[in-house]
């Protein structure tokens, strides 16, 4: 065990936590006062366990590893401790699986899950990423945040995960515009084919999107009747949690059932 290497690898975490869009070799190397072959060999070690991810060519931010140990040592402003109790009572009522999911650089990642007994259920694994423009959360994210939806239409390629992903730029343009009017966000087969992806968003004090309400369920358990039932469930959730972490009545994003069914009477429309 090298003190000195452990002593770096956690300055480059603290590093990569400022720069949530990432950094390139060379500036870690150059603001860090590291050597470049031991600044490489290090990154290469790190992204190898998790703790770092490659968020382009020579391009490094903080993988899902570093994000849910974070959230072990400080429970990220004890956000899962504040929510997992609301994540709960959403779970039963709505006999859902609820996730906690928050933002780790370009990608999104689940700190937190709540499962209930159904016998088809989408169980996704605490610390996997989603993308920006692929997943209900995702784009939550990328919506309420123009710096990040910006980065998001600029990328050089946007993968198709689905036939329905979103990777025409107008398209996604127009669709985070949408979310950010509705207050919410739907992935409908976008991520995963029959999957209907939820997400509703928690605010801090500032008003700036955190963390996310998410919900994932078969196409066919989340029908045009259940939908705003569950979206309605849900932004009351988020609000609960936001109102924990300091966000006044203004900053919380929040329909009432009539609002969010006119709502996914316009989007079903547009769809078709």
């Amino acid at each position: 065990m090298n003190p000195a290497r452990i002593d770096r690898a956690l300055s480059v975490l603290g590093y990569l936590a400022h720069h949530h869009e990432g950094r390139s070799l060379t500036h870690l190397s150059a603001d860090l006062s590291l050597p470049m072959s031991s600044t490489h060999d290090l990154m290469q070690a790190l992204v190898e366990i998790g703790v770092v991810r490659l968020a382009g060519p020579r391009t490094y931010a903080l993988g899902p590893r570093a994000v849910m140990l974070a959230l072990s040592i400080v429970d990220s402003v004890q956000l899962r401790a504040v929510a997992r109790p609301f994540l709960r009572d959403l779970s039963e009522e709505i006999n859902e699986n609820t996730y906690l999911a928050v933002r780790t650089g370009d990608e999104v990642a689940y700190a937190d899950r709540i499962e209930t007994s159904q016998q088809l259920s989408v169980i996704i694994r605490l610390g996997d990423a989603r993308p920006l423009h692929g997943s209900a959360v995702g784009k939550l994210m990328a919506a309420f945040d123009d710096e990040l939806a910006k980065r998001v239409l600029s990328s050089s390629r946007l993968e198709q995960y689905t036939p329905l992903t979103l990777t025409n730029r107008a398209t996604l343009r127009a669709e985070y515009a949408e979310i950010r009017e509705r207050g919410y966000s739907v992935s409908d087969g976008e991520s995963v084919e029959g999957i209907i992806g939820l997400a509703t968003p928690i605010v801090n004090a500032n008003g700036e999107a955190v963390a996310a309400v998410h919900v994932s369920a078969p196409r066919g358990r989340l029908a045009e009747d259940r939908l705003p039932v569950v979206v309605s469930h849900m932004l009351a959730t988020a609000a609960a949690v936001s109102r924990q972490l300091g966000a006044s009545a203004e900053l919380i994003p929040d329909s009432d059932f009539n609002t969010v069914l006119a709502h996914e009477k316009r989007r079903r429309g547009a769809a078709s």
